[in-house]
């Protein structure tokens, strides 16, 4: 297993790989704007958000075990939404992975409800 696959932790539903962030905080307080990752390489997706989870406002950080249609997911929560935008703008245009923002306000009520 490469290193940095070792610093992840596995969800108890076993779907994600998880690793808390240098920013997180008992409260589970952070933005409500989150970064989006999609890979068809598990290990550069690990790679990213490692490297984003040692950043002092990450709060936690999570990547997809099992692909969809050849696609891995990956998550990156921060403390603030300026800096959401900001490794937005950095990484949509990396070349192996793309990144949106969710936005968990706007996006609430579209949910559906089980």
């Amino acid at each position: 297993m490469p290193q940095v696959e070792t610093s992840f932790r596995m969800t108890p539903s076993g779907a994600f790989m998880e690793r808390r962030g240098a920013g997180w905080n008992e409260e589970r307080r952070f933005c409500q704007k989150k970064l989006c990752f999609v890979a068809t390489d598990q290990l550069l997706l690990a790679e990213v958000l490692g490297q984003l989870a040692d950043r002092p406002d990450c709060c936690y950080v999570k990547y997809s075990v099992r692909q969809r249609d050849g696609m891995y997911l990956g998550r990156c929560l921060l403390l603030d939404e300026q800096e959401v935008g900001a490794l937005w703008a950095k990484y949509k245009t990396h070349p192996r992975m793309m990144c949106s923002v969710q936005d968990d306000e706007f996006t609430r009520s579209f949910r559906a409800t089980i």
